[in-house]
């Protein structure tokens, strides 16, 4: 092929026919009354005190200068540095994880889609305590260990990011698979032939064809496991000894750990230079969001060739390795707490349900399940209400000056991963006068509304534009359409509310009624009290594991597709 012709066989991705949904009846005023409880929310609850954040670490003298000059400080900025090379990690795994399920065939694939997602619905507070269980430094305790036959220093300096790494791809590579593994499902195969037919080398098909079309699903990936990232907190405080915690600590952390050290302006200053971390590590999504790419339905998949059966072995492998966890704390959970505090869980019985027993005769245990799921359920009723209607208006792009329609999308994306600690001092103060429990609900929907904005907008806009028009109802057309992705902000806000350890602690309220922090609080003595915490642990699992159980078909759309097609 000639480079006269080249041009000819240029490939680039094209918004679908019916993007932007345009409806001719949404005013401007309307579309401010659709956005207006998402706005108050995200302003009153996040932005307002961002900004009194903002307006104290300027005021307090040598504030930033100290936060500058503090070695520990920058250290911890660095681990969360790191943090974020982690988030890369998991977003090559998963596209990895995708291919090898594409070429190994259906069953596979449908086998690894069950596998991989559960660590995602599992409380960072779980996975560090199974992880710890699963590298204790004791070869009588710590499987990995027994496998090297003597005491290793799995939890020591250097091995303790291998561990917490570990734990941090495990739990979310598992949503970076699933939408890398729709959208390879979905890219143009009779394109790359014609290209190949023609000659096209290997590096400009990629560039041309597959990049562009795995532009959006790296970008919304990233953004899940980087809302993980910006905001670790727990899986630290869990998975790693108290002496360790330094070493690997992030900002946030630190923060929490040294705010009353640090003074007013100082813990503000450094509140807002991880806020600006924040927002720079989000613009990077906005190359994937800046637009649909839309290509036709997947071809129904054919049975895998000779070659594709060779790869179930390595698929094998890959479930259980990520079903080991979960066997592990469920075997601890099933063994008395003398036993399991000296031997692993792979030592065998004597097996009993004891812990689950004293468990669910806790009284403070069984309460928090019970506030904690109601909060949940509220949170979810807030979400859903403010979420729905403003991406709703963002999907018109018409009804936003085009050159607003770019900023307003980046703010979303860094409010989504913007982390609490950024406004959690002006807050406190604000909410404690109105009690625990509305304020961590209130709190807990403001957090989430932003990621939820994304979710749907991002379904919202491949609604087809005919559709719309058919009577003047067009959100209710918009949302019946959507459905899958409705359901997956609902439960997305669900699973962050039910599993979340650090909006309760940052604000200073009690512990007591929420689950995430009665577990935390077991873990004080965590070798002795291992059964018990294992036994609450697969408890507090279970019920998220329920909820996407119940809704898996459409979470699988809501998160690959958006639309009900």
């Amino acid at each position: 092929m000639s480079e006269r012709n080249a041009f000819l066989f240029e490939v680039a991705p094209h918004h679908d026919a019916g993007v932007p949904a345009v409806g001719h009846r949404l005013s401007r005023r309307h579309a401010f009354l659709y956005l207006l409880l998402a706005v108050l929310l995200s302003a009153g609850v996040i932005l307002a005190p961002l900004l009194v954040t903002v307006g104290i670490s300027l005021s307090g003298p040598g504030a930033w200068s100290g936060v500058l000059s503090d070695v520990h400080a920058w250290q911890a900025l660095g681990n969360t540095l790191l943090w974020w090379v982690l988030v890369l990690v998991v977003c090559a795994v998963g596209l990895g994880l995708a291919w090898l399920a594409r070429n190994a065939g259906p069953l596979p694939g449908r086998v690894l889609r069950v596998v991989l997602v559960l660590p995602a619905v599992v409380s960072p507070l779980t996975t560090g305590a199974i992880f710890r269980l699963l590298f204790d430094t004791n070869h009588h305790r710590g499987l990995f260990a027994a496998l090297l036959g003597s005491d290793t220093p799995f939890l020591g300096p250097g091995w303790i990011w291998l561990v917490l790494g570990l734990a941090f791809v495990w739990q979310w590579a598992g949503i970076a698979f699933l939408v890398f593994h729709e959208a390879l499902a979905r890219l143009p195969a009779g394109l790359l032939r014609m290209a190949r037919a023609f000659g096209v080398r290997r590096r400009r098909r990629i560039w041309s064809v597959v990049l562009p079309a795995l532009a959006g699903p790296a970008a919304l990936a990233y953004v899940f496991a980087l809302v993980a990232a910006a905001r670790v907190f727990d899986l630290v405080l869990m998975g790693a000894p108290g002496s360790m915690q330094a070493l690997v600590e992030g900002g946030g952390l630190f923060w929490w750990r040294h705010n009353d050290d640090l003074g007013d302006a100082g813990a503000a200053a450094l509140a807002v230079l991880m806020s600006l971390l924040v927002a720079g590590a989000a613009s990077l999504a906005l190359l994937g969001l800046r637009g649909r790419v839309s290509w036709s339905e997947p071809a129904p998949p054919a049975p895998p060739p000779a070659r594709g059966r060779r790869l179930w072995p390595l698929c094998a492998v890959v479930s259980a390795l990520w079903l080991l966890p979960f066997v592990a704390l469920l075997l601890t959970s099933l063994r008395e707490p003398e036993v399991a505090a000296r031997s692993g869980w792979w030592s065998g019985g004597p097996w009993t349900l004891a812990s689950y027993a004293d468990a669910f005769a806790d009284d403070g245990f069984t309460a928090a399940l019970g506030t904690t799921f109601l909060r949940a359920f509220a949170v979810v009723c807030v979400v859903l209400l403010a979420a729905v209607p403003a991406a709703y208006v963002l999907a018109h792009e018409h009804l936003l000056p085009r050159r607003a329609w770019r900023p307003v999308l980046l703010v979303s994306v860094a409010l989504a991963a913007l982390p609490p600690q950024a406004f959690a001092v002006p807050l406190q103060r604000w909410l404690s006068p109105i009690g625990t429990a509305p304020a961590l609900a209130i709190v807990h929907a403001a957090l989430v509304i932003p990621l939820a904005v994304l979710v749907l907008h991002n379904a919202f806009v491949q609604v087809p534009a005919p559709m719309l028009a058919r009577d003047r109802w067009e959100l209710f057309h918009v949302v019946r359409e959507a459905r899958p992705a409705v359901v997956l902000a609902g439960v997305l806000a669900f699973v962050l509310v039910w599993n979340d350890a650090v909006v309760g602690l940052l604000l200073n309220w009690p512990s007591g009624d929420h689950l995430p922090l009665i577990l935390l609080e077991q873990a004080r003595h965590f070798m002795s009290a291992a059964s018990p915490l294992a036994a609450q642990a697969v408890i507090a699992t279970a019920v998220p594991v329920i909820v996407v159980a119940v809704t898996a078909r459409r979470l699988y759309r809501g998160l690959t597709r958006g639309v009900r097609r």
